[in-house]
């Protein structure tokens, strides 16, 4: 190609870094790759983009994420790849090895790295590569159009996509935890006959037979399933770019237990002024049929949260279910930690804190709790051998690889299932974590370190429920923390917290996943419309 050529972009000059992308062609790509070995880097939009617009038969798609390697290519993207390509699993790049420079071609897909992977090919004495991004910023004389279009080119494809009656999505934060997780299964319980699709932004997640992955950055796929399905049903909000059908149902399970401690939905975004956030629970309120709530109090806060004035299922919380099989989930935490069968737990999780200033940054806050004093005191109270399972809330989850931790403290921030966590627990200590309510649905102790609750509780998240009326023990420093520990009274405890639950009549007995998902079949069958 000859890189003389007048460069053609008119917002900046040498937009990419790269030279030769600022004036590569679609028409010098076609004409280069006529007898070459074609191969596309990146499995994303831009191959999605690619395949939906051109017919040229490619050898594979390679990606650097090694996650990604040995999947099925259609997980990622449009399932139209699979007659385009060769390969029909996601390559490493060291299949370029096998061919010399001359005889192929690489089309680089990645929208945000293509002048970093133009470098790695160079290393490994690979020139012959094009940037979609690039071809299409010259196309389109706009980068910034271009870019929209390949990430957006689903939304503008029209589509008549027809509803499948026995369709369900799900969706639990991208992972598989959470009340969908419960109601999920009991689904797959009392019905063979049931699509069940979950929505997942971890490509290591596993999910019982019965149950398929949609992967959320194949954006293409992910509409349509939502497109088809007759049922979602989500703890979280449903992307602004995708609209429900008047026939489809919208179910809304969020992400918290049977009572909440901090304003969400309206009543949050509203108060950080939010406007982006205040139009996505506009966009989600107007589309949802049905809430399941725990309880009196998680109803009546969910209609102010969410602005919803339709019908509201209070079936109970659950993913708390899992905490009247205790015997069960401590068996499989502790042997998924090596841990001894006599060794006590104690579950720490702390919650995460905003960024102060003008953006919604979820970062780790420091507690400097006392492992070694606090250990000290339950062994003292207990006599018993504990240890101390560390589980960051999981928008900081990654945070935990950086914090230096004692031999009896165990990183837990990825396990998968927080509640499985819980019913493993002998005691609970947390902060403003609405997590904190769980282990008191079956009486285990639970303690709120929290040193910086003014600054918490004035500046960072309104509550729901005033701090000091909660039915645990609140120390703002270790030393208080260790001396409720010392004198924790599990009689008067139990009374403290019996009456917190009549208030906000929270009634939890463990069947509240059998419940949610009867009325869930009873949409699947026309029951309920």
């Amino acid at each position: 190609m000859d890189d003389t050529k007048p460069n053609i972009l008119t917002e900046k000059k040498n937009k990419f870094g790269v030279n030769k992308f600022n004036v590569q062609t679609w028409e010098d790509f076609n004409n280069f790759k006529s007898d070459k070995f074609v191969f596309i880097f990146g499995a994303g939009y831009g191959a999605d983009f690619y395949f939906q617009n051109y017919s040229d038969n490619i050898v594979g798609i390679i990606d650097n994420d090694e996650a990604k390697h040995g999947h099925q290519i259609d997980f990622f993207v449009d399932k139209i790849s699979l007659d385009k390509c060769k390969e029909k699993k996601v390559l490493n790049v060291s299949v370029l090895k096998q061919y010399k420079d001359d005889d192929l071609v690489v089309l680089i897909a990645n929208l945000n790295a293509s002048e970093q992977i133009a470098e790695q090919l160079e290393s490994v004495g690979i020139s012959n590569y094009y940037s979609l991004l690039a071809m299409e910023t010259i196309e389109k004389n706009s980068f910034v159009s271009a870019k929209d279009q390949i990430v957006n080119h689903c939304l503008l494809t029209k589509r008549t996509d027809k509803i499948e009656p026995n369709k369900l999505v799900f969706y639990s934060t991208g992972g598989y935890f959470g009340h969908g997780k419960y109601i999920a299964e009991q689904l797959l319980k009392q019905r063979n006959d049931l699509d069940i699709v979950w929505v997942v932004n971890d490509l290591k997640i596993k999910v019982p037979r019965g149950i398929r992955l949609v992967y959320w950055k194949n954006k293409s796929k992910y509409i349509h399933e939502m497109r088809t399905a007759k049922i979602w049903v989500y703890d979280d909000m449903v992307p602004s770019y995708i609209q429900k059908q008047p026939e489809q149902i919208y179910v809304q399970v969020k992400h918290w237990s049977s009572v909440t401690l901090k304003t969400f939905g309206f009543d949050f975004t509203t108060f950080r002024k939010d406007s982006v956030e205040i139009e996505m629970c506009r966009h989600n309120s107007e589309m949802m049929d049905y809430i399941i709530t725990g309880s009196k109090f998680d109803t009546d806060t969910c209609r102010s949260g969410f602005g919803f004035k339709g019908e509201i299922i209070q079936a109970g919380s659950s993913r708390s279910d899992v905490l009247f099989q205790e015997s069960k989930y401590r068996q499989k935490v502790k042997s998924h930690y090596g841990l001894n069968v006599n060794k006590k737990i104690l579950l720490y999780a702390p919650t995460f804190r905003y960024k102060l200033g003008d953006s919604n940054i979820r970062e780790v806050y420091e507690t400097n709790i006392n492992y070694e004093l606090i250990i000290e005191k339950l062994a003292s109270k207990y006599s018993d051998e504990w240890c101390i399972l560390l589980r960051l809330h999981p928008l900081v989850s990654g945070a935990s690889k950086s914090i230096t931790l004692l031999d009896y403290v165990i990183d837990a921030s990825n396990y998968s299932d927080s509640q499985e966590l819980v019913a493993a627990a002998d005691i609970m200590i947390t902060d403003y974590s609405s997590i904190m309510f769980e282990p008191a649905y079956v009486r285990k102790p639970v303690f709120l370190f929290a040193p910086d609750r003014k600054e918490y509780i004035n500046g960072e998240r309104k509550l729901l429920i005033d701090y000091d009326t909660l039915p645990f023990s609140i120390a703002e420093s270790n030393e208080e923390l260790a001396n409720y520990i010392e004198n924790f009274n599990q009689e008067e405890y139990v009374n403290q917290v019996d009456e917190f639950m009549e208030k906000y009549g929270v009634h939890e007995d463990g069947h509240a996943s059998e419940r949610s998902g009867k009325f869930i079949l009873d949409l699947i069958d026309g029951i309920r419309s």
